[in-house]
């Protein structure tokens, strides 16, 4: 990878993102907080933060991963405590190890390196209720962490007045990509309203539970990745918010990604199966007014990307072409009104 196609959170975290200079800035790191230096790097990736997977000379295989500049280290010390007690329970979340530390500009963890098992297809029955299922003992578990503050910090935490949240990647310009992208505001406004109803506990939970961050052996979830994505939330929002994109795993390449409507309402009616007890009516509307919401989140994505060529360039005045129908923006033309039961328009067909 040259760098010019460096990922932007690798430049907002290291201040020379050559190889040397971030391999040596990881050597240290792991030298003052592992207590061993680096023998090979098994992987990389980088998203939200950037994600190393090292083995050690000591033996051990761990991963590193450092988050931008505004990420909150109460939040990520928030994260590993729920971390912590989820693997202390049995649950297969991997085990803090270091961090939150400084590294570079950003900051940075470690924890045991879970490699387990294989991604499955959750649009199989069967794989779409153990991934209910794990999602609702991963909130029977951490019930008792939901009082901690530093969940309320994270980086998808929204601001006071704002419709939306500071988009997860730097790619993604909601400012400027607005026009085109009324009609997603205007049902996101709406579902937000319902979705913001006082209905169901206060629960921790997993605001990006997906394919693509879980692995699976013999029929069972094994693996669990991707933890700066612990929120604290209403039970049903985090439902809701989960069905949005359970099936999605981006890194496989084109192909149908996000659930069908009725995939997505399946998964809540799992999450209910497993946890024991069916939502009442007016978590039920919220659960869907969330599904709603993040799926719209997802579009207003989408159309950054449509508008930008995935970041690359400076906005086009119109996308060029149609959004496909198993896009976030098909979803929401089909199914937004009828979830919300509210009337809500559509807008323009996606373009």
């Amino acid at each position: 990878m040259g760098e010019v196609d460096l990922p932007a959170i690798v430049r907002e975290v290291f201040p020379d993102p050559s190889p040397g200079a971030i391999a040596a800035a990881l050597e240290d790191f792991c030298r003052r907080t592992l207590g061993a230096g680096i023998a090979r790097t098994e992987f990389f990736a980088a998203s939200v933060g950037t994600v190393h997977g090292l083995a050690l000379r000591d033996g051990r295989r761990v991963v590193v991963k450092a988050h931008g500049p505004r990420t909150s280290l109460a939040f990520l010390e928030a994260m590993q405590a729920v971390q912590r007690r989820l693997a202390d329970a049995g649950f297969p979340a991997p085990m803090p190890l270091a961090g939150p530390v400084r590294l570079g500009r950003g900051v940075a963890v470690a924890e045991t390196l879970l490699d387990a098992g294989r991604v499955a297809d959750a649009r199989d029955p069967p794989v779409r209720r153990a991934m209910a299922a794990g999602l609702a003992r991963l909130v029977a578990l951490a019930r008792p962490l939901a009082g901690l503050p530093g969940l309320g910090e994270s980086i998808m935490a929204i601001a006071p007045g704002r419709l939306w949240p500071a988009p997860h990647d730097a790619r993604f310009d909601f400012d400027a990509t607005a026009a085109g992208a009324e009609w997603i505001d205007r049902i996101a406004r709406t579902a937000r309203a319902a979705r913001d109803r006082p209905a169901g506990d206060l629960v921790v939970g997993h605001t990006d539970w997906r394919a693509e961050h879980v692995r699976f052996a013999d029929g069972r979830l094994c693996a669990v990745y991707d933890w700066d994505s612990v929120a604290v939330d209403r039970e049903p929002v985090i439902v809701g918010a989960a069905a949005h994109a359970f099936t999605a795993n981006w890194a496989a390449g084109e192909g149908a990604r996000l659930p069908t409507c009725a995939e997505a309402l399946a998964f809540v009616g799992d999450y209910e199966e497993a946890r024991g007890r069916a939502f009442t009516a007016a978590e039920a509307r919220v659960a869907r007014a969330a599904l709603v919401y993040a799926m719209a989140y997802t579009a207003r994505c989408e159309h950054s990307d449509a508008l930008t060529d995935f970041g690359r360039r400076a906005p086009a005045a119109r996308a060029a072409g149609r959004a496909a129908a198993d896009s976030a923006r098909g979803f929401l033309a089909a199914h937004a009104a009828a979830l919300l039961a509210a009337g809500v328009r559509a807008g323009p067909s996606p373009s």
